[in-house]
């Protein structure tokens, strides 16, 4: 070992004395390091920077010794302007790694660094300096002794005073990025909601750098990021905890700018919430004259802004607190903050007239509201705590599971249901809220109309909404308004209009491309087919006339294809207007897509299937590839109304190869003659979401009416569905998660409500405005005639890219459904205040009239849907 080896070993001795022993040993290695200059050798030791890293970054229990060992070492350090790793790094560390008991050691520390250039180099960028000053900042409490806590606002100030030098000489390098990392650290230390205590006002010196013009720029970034709204409710919590210790100007500044950006996003419930947690310590600074000019502002405008009554008694209980303080205290804050009370006060008391703890709350006050401010203050917009805000008027209040109804427009239940199946066919729901409709206004109209709705249904503070807009875009032409309708022909009238409307627009909007996106369905399904002789056929056609048959043969018409008071040759146009695939019972989309973009409706709810009809006498097939979007099942006929049958079942005996006879034979074009034949469907592709339609229906051609099966159905919660591949067969599973139920003896007459379950298997019934929590043992045990019509199933697989929780952030929507979220709860709450305007005039008449309003929305069933379920003579719709 050389001589300065061996010098650089006992320096190192010397500060691990100073920096780990205790106060003997401190004062030793001092002394030791006072020899250790005085050897010849001394000045030719070359690495003092390396010795003073290692120290800085090994442990360290003497802090306060550090301030001493800088000075120490300035002496022998050199100035490198272009060092990319300034000692100021190591300080960083230093104090990440080290607790400090005492501000006044950071203080200390701070100074020498502000003293000494070398640890400051103006080229250099200090920002993990900055960031570890933040964080040790948060860890100092503040003590309740009056000198202590002014020594802490003094240090607080030296801090303070440090980061404004530092942003200043950086002011041509980094002052942006050190402003920008200091209130992103303190964000994330303020925010944190697992912290067992809260951090310390010292950090509130950090918000004293900003320039107050600069901080609702600030503030306004804070909230555009995607915090979740409990890191935006902790974060407010902790900047309200310290106005009743923190002296400086900018920490009201930055709580008012808070609540004015939450305000203006419509984040009520965290300011409710922030009030709540922090009334009490407000109000006790608003009785300390030194935090009461700060404060006052801020708890005015809270007060001003509540609507909840929950909080209203711990309002009048602070109040008059706060009052015996301010009335002993002959001063003009004192008397201006009294005025200012008393002026809230009588708001308030006008808000909630119900609440019996305000009997005497005025003769507290030494002086008289000014009404001129009242009536300012009275029309101004206030917070609402959704689950109390229907308490003033409702007698009894309605239970708010999260869901929310639709309103019956006069025999809507058809739409209802559906909207709601849809609703919570996940997938489904994401990509119309995600989905950004391209060409003119009205080319999606329907698209646009149903996320809205799906928007408000999940996002909306309402019991129901009414889903006026989605029916006038999306109601068939042929559906007579007020009277009643088949759900599932609404379905597929609803899905059609999806699909063409988005490919209508698609095409549009790439009318000048040479390579559009989508091509007509029908151009594409063209049908050939080979022989084995290698004859080409077009297609298998039948001399089947429904028009003349007496019996429903299964696998024909749809359940929608019978229309009330309609003529046969009709009931066919209409069931070819919404069916390319009558034959199969499939509900068909189009045929072969060949395009980039898969449109929304077949992405998530196609299939894809071969059905391939085989002549017996000659033994030539036909191929037809098709996709669909629901499978229409029918009860076999050998099956008695007496015997039990499942879905599964139902699905076996719908793929079962379908021998073509008597009245249904096919004319084959190869032997230009009907001929026995047979059918044959397989599913080449499961769709992700699988409906099935249970026809539950036969058409009585005497009556002209659709008189119901009475079957006994086993409802499989869970399915498999056989799919073909070129190698194999294999089994698809799907899981229930909806069921359109269908209510009465006659699809002439009757109601629908719907039931379905969320991620978390929760299952709700969805009966027009009501919403009410359900079990699935519930559904099975359903009997005649509640029937379930149908069906919807979702495949067991992961999907990815869809939100954990049962909708998604509000904050990951366009901004137009943000707005249209924000101004629906503005209405509602406007809607609220009427509501309690009305009741101070009269509980009585405004519950009146209110039910006169909408007395099918508070008695349910909530429509004239149905007669009485057990007195089918009730046929008539009123």
């Amino acid at each position: 070992m050389n001589t300065e080896q061996i010098l650089k070993y006992d320096i190192k001795q010397c500060l691990n004395l100073i920096v780990m022993g205790k106060e003997a040993e401190v004062t030793e290695g001092w002394v030791r390091l006072k020899k250790l200059e005085s050897e010849p050798v001394y000045g030719q030791l070359n690495n003092y920077e390396a010795i003073l890293r290692e120290t800085l970054n090994d442990e360290i229990r003497n802090v306060q010794e550090i301030p001493r060992i800088m000075i120490w070492f300035s002496q022998y350090l050199m100035d490198k302007p272009f060092n990319v790793n300034p000692i100021s790094n190591d300080i960083a560390t230093m104090l990440k790694n080290t607790e400090i008991s005492d501000m006044s050691h950071l203080t200390m520390i701070l100074q020498v660094l502000l003293e000494h250039s070398v640890y400051l180099p103006e080229s250099m960028n200090h920002s993990k300096l900055c960031e570890a000053i933040v964080i040790s900042l948060s860890t100092f409490s503040m003590s309740y002794d009056p000198k202590k806590i002014s020594e802490f606002n003094d240090n607080a100030a030296k801090v303070e005073n440090f980061l404004k030098i530092v942003q200043t000489k950086s002011k041509n390098i980094e002052n942006d990025n050190l402003i920008f990392v200091c209130l992103q650290t303190l964000y994330r230390i303020i925010s944190d909601t697992k912290q067992k205590q809260d951090p310390g006002p010292g950090l509130a010196a950090v918000l004293q750098v900003v320039e107050p013009s600069i901080i609702p720029q600030a503030v306004n970034w804070i909230l555009s990021e995607s915090h979740s709204d409990a890191q935006l409710a902790q974060a407010l919590k902790v900047l309200c905890s310290w106005l009743q210790k923190w002296r400086g100007d900018r920490l009201s500044i930055w709580i008012k700018e808070f609540i004015f950006g939450l305000e203006k996003r419509h984040k009520y419930s965290i300011l409710i919430e922030v009030t709540k947690a922090k009334l009490d310590i407000m109000f006790h600074a608003l009785s300390i004259p030194v935090t009461r000019q700060n404060v006052s502002e801020i708890i005015f405008y809270i007060l001003k802004r509540q609507g909840s009554p929950s909080l209203f008694p711990n309002i009048v209980r602070n109040t008059q607190m706060v009052l015996s303080y301010l009335t002993k205290e002959d001063s003009k804050s004192s008397k201006e903050c009294i005025q200012n009370l008393a002026d809230i006060m009588k708001i308030l008391m006008l808000r909630f007239p119900n609440q019996c703890v305000c009997n005497n709350l005025e003769s507290c006050f030494p002086v008289q509201p000014q009404m001129h401010i009242v009536k300012e203050i009275w029309n101004e917009p206030v917070w609402v705590d959704e689950m109390e805000e229907m308490e003033p008027v409702i007698e009894s209040p309605k239970t708010h599971l999260g869901k929310v109804g639709l309103s019956n427009l006069g025999n809507t239940c058809y739409m209802n249901s559906v909207l709601q199946a849809l609703l919570m066919t996940r997938q489904f729901c994401y990509e119309v809220l995600m989905y950004k409709p391209s060409g003119k206004a009205d080319d999606q109209a329907v698209l646009k109309k149903l996320q809205n709705l799906f928007t408000l249904l999940l996002y909306s503070k309402r019991i129901s909404l009414a889903p006026t807009e989605i029916l006038l875009a999306s109601r068939p032409a042929y559906f007579l308004p007020g009277q009643q309708q088949d759900s599932s022909e609404f379905l597929c009238h609803l899905l059609d209009l999806l699909h063409e409307q988005e490919k209508s627009a698609t095409i549009n909007s790439e009318a000048n491309s040479s390579n559009p996106k989508y091509k007509d369905d029908r151009e594409i399904s063209d049908i050939s087919s080979i022989s084995e002789e290698g004859a080409s056929i077009k297609r298998w056609t039948t001399e089947e006339d429904l028009s003349g048959s007496i019996v429903l043969e299964r696998k024909t018409q749809s359940l929608a294809d019978f229309t009330q008071g309609e003529d046969l040759a009709q009931i066919q146009q209409l069931s070819d207007s919404h069916s390319d695939s009558t034959d199969s019972g499939i509900q068909s989309v189009g045929g072969e897509d060949t395009s980039t973009q898969v449109p929304l409706v077949h992405r998530v709810l196609g299939g894809k299937c071969k059905i391939t009809y085989q002549c017996a006498q000659c033994d030539t097939s036909s191929h037809n590839t098709d996709k669909f979007r629901d499978l229409q099942l029918c009860f076999p006929e050998e099956i008695q109304e007496n015997q039990e049958v499942s879905v599964q079942d139902l699905i076996n005996y719908y793929l079962t190869p379908e021998k073509l006879t008597g009245e249904n034979k096919y004319r084959c074009d190869k032997c230009t003659k009907l001929c026995d034949a047979q059918r044959i469907i397989k599913i080449l592709h499961a769709p992700t979401y699988l409906i099935l339609i249970l026809k539950h229906f036969r058409y009585d051609f005497d009556t002209r009416l659709r008189t119901k099966l009475r079957h006994k159905v086993m409802y499989n919660e869970s399915i498999q569905l056989p799919v073909s591949t070129p190698l194999c067969t294999t089994t698809e599973s799907y899981q229930l998660y909806a069921a359109v139920v269908h209510s009465g003896y006659s699809m002439d007459y009757g109601h629908y409500f719907t039931y379905a379950r969320d991620s978390k298997q929760n299952w709700y019934k969805f009966n027009d405005s009501y919403v009410s929590q359900t079990t699935f043992n519930d559904f099975k045990d359903l009997k005649p005639p509640d029937t379930p019509y149908i069906l919807f199933y979702e495949k067991n697989v992961r999907f990815e890219g869809l939100y954990d929780e049962e909708k998604p952030e509000l904050s990951t929507l366009s901004k137009h459904l943000q707005e249209l979220v924000a101004n629906d709860i503005t209405a509602y709450i406007e809607e609220l205040r009427h509501q309690a305007e009305k009741s101070q005039r009269g509980r009585y008449n405004s519950i009146l009239l209110r039910k006169n309003e909408n007395s099918d929305d508070e008695n349910p069933p909530p429509s004239s849907c149905r007669g009485a379920v057990n007195m089918p003579a009730s046929r008539f719709l009123y």
